[in-house]
C-alpha cells in the first residue's frame, strides 16, 4: 500500500503480510495514522474524522491513498484522491466509482482503538453505530432504509420545531411524515434484532476465552419496538414530542444492553474488561460479516494491548489469527509485547519500526 500526504505522511510504502503486520514506534510516530490510512482505503473514509480537510498533510492541498485488495473476483488496485479543489474519487482498476454506497462493504474492514471504550460507557448512539456499520455492510437495504429514516427523522424534528414558532400543528404533514418512517424503521428493526440473536453465542464464548472462563458477558437489544409498533409509539409520543421539540420513540433510542456477570459493565468494569468487551463484541461483527458474504475483513488493532494481562493478549492474539482468519494489521507502543507473543504462538508477521512519518522494515 502508498500513502501521500496523508495526515504525517508526506509519501511511503509498505508491503503487508496476509495474515499479520505490525507497526511499532512512539507515541505521535504514525501508527494509528497507517492503520487508519488501511481503513479508508477500505471504507471510502476515515476511523477517526469525518472531514478529509483534517486529514491533509500540513501545507498539503490533497492525500492520495492506493493499494491493492482481493474480493471474490479476484486483486484490484484501488486508489483514494481527495483535495480541498475537487470531489474524493475512489477508482477501482481506474474506473471511479459512482457513490460511496457502491463501495461500502466491498472489501470489509473493522477498528479497534481506544476510544472505542467509550461506546461502553457513553451514549447509545455509538452502540447503534456498530450494530449499523456491520448491516450496512452486508444488507444494501438496511443501509438504504438507515439512510432513509434518518433524514425523515430531521425533517420530523425540525418540523416540530417550526409547529412550534408558528403555535400551531400541521396535522397531514405530521401524519406523512410518520407513516413514512414506518416501513425503514420496522425493517431496520427486525435486522437488529436477528443480527444481536445470531452474534450472543459467539460473543459469549469469545470474552470467556479472552479471560479464561473467569468472568461471562452477555449483550440484549433494547428498543421500544419489541412491545409496540412505532405507529402506536408515535400517537403516544406525540404530545412529549411537542413540548420537547423533537422525535422520543423510534429505532433511531435502540441500544445495546451488555452486562458482566449480569450487572451492566459500563457501571463498574475495569480498563481490561472493558477493552476485553469491546473486544469481543467487534471481533463478532468480523465473524458475522464472514458467515454472511463469505469475504475475509481486515482486523486493524490500534494500541489496544496496553491494560491487557498477558494472558489476554495472547488469547486475544490466538483468537484473531486462528478463529477468525482474518488479515490483521497491529499498532503497539512496545516494541516486543506483541511480537514477544507471535513468536511464541510461532505466527508468520511482517514487522515495521515507524519514527516520525517514516516506516523501515525491521
Amino acid at each position: 500500500m502508498g500513502i501521500n500526504n496523508y495526515r504525517n505522511y508526506e509519501s511511503q510504502s509498505c508491503a503487508l503480510h496476509p495474515l499479520i503486520t505490525v507497526f511499532t514506534g512512539l507515541n505521535g510516530a504514525g501508527k494509528t495514522s497507517v492503520l487508519d490510512a488501511i481503513y479508508y482505503l477500505t471504507n471510502g473514509k476515515s476511523y477517526f474524522s469525518h472531514r478529509d480537510l483534517h486529514l491533509f498533510k500540513t501545507d498539503a492541498d490533497f492525500f492520495r491513498l492506493f493499494g491493492k485488495l482481493s474480493d471474490s473476483s479476484g486483486v484490484h488496485e484501488i486508489t483514494v484522491t481527495s483535495s480541498r479543489k475537487a470531489k474524493k474519487q475512489i477508482k477501482i482498476d481506474d474506473k471511479p466509482i459512482k457513490s460511496i454506497i457502491e463501495y461500502f462493504g466491498r472489501f470489509p474492514s473493522f477498528m479497534i482503538a481506544p476510544k472505542d471504550i467509550q461506546i461502553l460507557i457513553e451514549s447509545s448512539v455509538e452502540r447503534r453505530k456498530v450494530i449499523d456499520k456491520t448491516l450496512s455492510q452486508v444488507d444494501r437495504k438496511y443501509f438504504n432504509h438507515l439512510v432513509v429514516y434518518t433524514k425523515l427523522l430531521k425533517q420530523r424534528n425540525a418540523s416540530i420545531k417550526a409547529f412550534r414558532k408558528q403555535g400551531r400543528v400541521d396535522d397531514l404533514l405530521l401524519e406523512s411524515i410518520n407513516s413514512n418512517m414506518l416501513e425503514p424503521a420496522q425493517y431496520i428493526f427486525e435486522r437488529r434484532k436477528e443480527y444481536i440473536s445470531s452474534i450472543l453465542p459467539f460473543i459469549a464464548d469469545l470474552y470467556k476465552e479472552l479471560c479464561n472462563n473467569r468472568e461471562s458477558l452477555t449483550v440484549s437489544y433494547k428498543s421500544n419496538l419489541l412491545y409496540k409498533t412505532l405507529d402506536v409509539l408515535q400517537k403516544e409520543s406525540r404530545q412529549k414530542d411537542m413540548i420537547l421539540c423533537k422525535t422520543t420513540e423510534g429505532i433511531h433510542k435502540d441500544d445495546l444492553v451488555i452486562k458482566l456477570n449480569d450487572i451492566e459493565i459500563k457501571k463498574y468494569g475495569s480498563q481490561g474488561q472493558l477493552k476485553s468487551a469491546i473486544i469481543a463484541l467487534k471481533l463478532s461483527q468480523i465473524e458475522w460479516v464472514k458467515k454472511n458474504t463469505e469475504k475475509i475483513p481486515i482486523l486493524l488493532l490500534d494500541d489496544i494491548f496496553d491494560k491487557l494481562d498477558e494472558q489476554r493478549v495472547d488469547s486475544f492474539i490466538s483468537l484473531c489469527a486462528n478463529k477468525l482468519g482474518a488479515q490483521i494489521l497491529i499498532s503497539d507502543t512496545n516494541n516486543e509485547r506483541v511480537i514477544s507473543t507471535l513468536k511464541k504462538l510461532d505466527y508468520p508477521f511482517l514487522h515495521y519500526i515507524i519514527d516520525d512519518g517514516i516506516i523501515n522494515k525491521n
